[in-house]
């Protein structure tokens, strides 16, 4: 089993991103900050079902696989690509279908699980007209809770394991069943670790995108009013949260790199960064 030091891989992302800011940052903008930035500023209210046109959800689908393919771009040039930046992004959008329908596999199941169990479970109770349903009515429901927390470590487990599912699609295989088998494999052993790395960087995402909008989000209601779409308050708004959730999206991009190259060390051949010409 590969040793792995977390402290290790942030020193090297952190001096990679401060060496290499020129290739990363041109990436985080395309991939991140402004299909986010653009995207809030249509929908401030940030929820899909709310957006004008009917264009929530498959707007939310474009923003999310220009994110997952930013994420891989930059773990690729954490661990060595060689290529050119734009060979790079091309790669990671044609591998990015692999990692996406890799995350399907695993969660739509637990998903789908999850709904029944929950259907069955407030039928069980009595409620079988959906007015009835609320927030109230939900806590009354025996065993819903737990099930909730169950589901959640479940998911947990499931993400911890698919931890360098971004690079491995960039720098191995686009292959669905491999990319589960592989991360499966790389992750071994290294659950706690890779636990407390993933939990760090998703409270620092929330952490940041709530202060933003509480701070930045009270300052521009009492300047230019409620955020609404395309008015100048939803684009400071959205400004502001695109700029810190880009630059957590692009440390921790380069944080899984360089904890994949830990990770395939004891490896007798480690798989070629690049494979096509610059």
């Amino acid at each position: 089993m590969a040793k792995l030091s977390i402290s290790k891989a942030w020193e090297e992302s952190t001096a990679f991103l401060g060496r290499e800011s020129r290739l990363v940052t041109p990436v985080a903008l395309a991939m991140f900050m402004i299909p986010g930035t653009l995207f809030a500023w249509y929908n401030p209210s940030g929820d899909p079902s709310k957006a004008s046109a009917g264009l929530g959800w498959p707007l939310t689908m474009f923003v999310l696989i220009l994110a997952v393919a930013g994420q891989m771009a930059i773990a690729g040039l954490a661990v060595g690509w060689s290529g050119s930046v734009g060979a790079a992004l091309s790669k990671a959008l044609r591998g990015v279908w692999g990692v996406l329908a890799a995350v399907l596999l695993i969660f739509a199941p637990l998903t789908v699980v999850l709904v029944f169990a929950i259907a069955i479970m407030i039928g069980g109770s009595g409620i079988t007209d959906p007015t009835q349903i609320t927030a109230e009515a939900l806590a009354a429901v025996p065993g819903l809770s737990f099930l909730l927390l169950a589901m959640t470590l479940v998911f947990l487990f499931a993400a911890v394991r698919l931890f360098p599912l971004s690079v491995v699609g960039m720098v191995e295989t686009a292959n669905p069943l491999r990319l589960l088998s592989r991360c499966w494999q790389l992750t071994g052993g290294h659950f706690l670790r890779l636990l407390g790395t993933l939990l760090l960087f998703l409270i620092a995402g929330l952490v940041a995108s709530f202060a933003i909008r509480t701070v930045v989000g009270s300052t521009m209601e009492l300047v230019a009013g409620e955020p609404q779409p395309f008015n100048l308050s939803a684009l400071v708004v959205a400004l502001a949260d695109a700029l810190i959730s880009a630059a957590i999206s692009a440390v921790s991009a380069a944080l899984v790199g360089r904890i994949y190259v830990q990770l395939s060390a004891a490896e007798a051949t480690v798989p070629e960064v690049n494979r096509e010409a610059p």
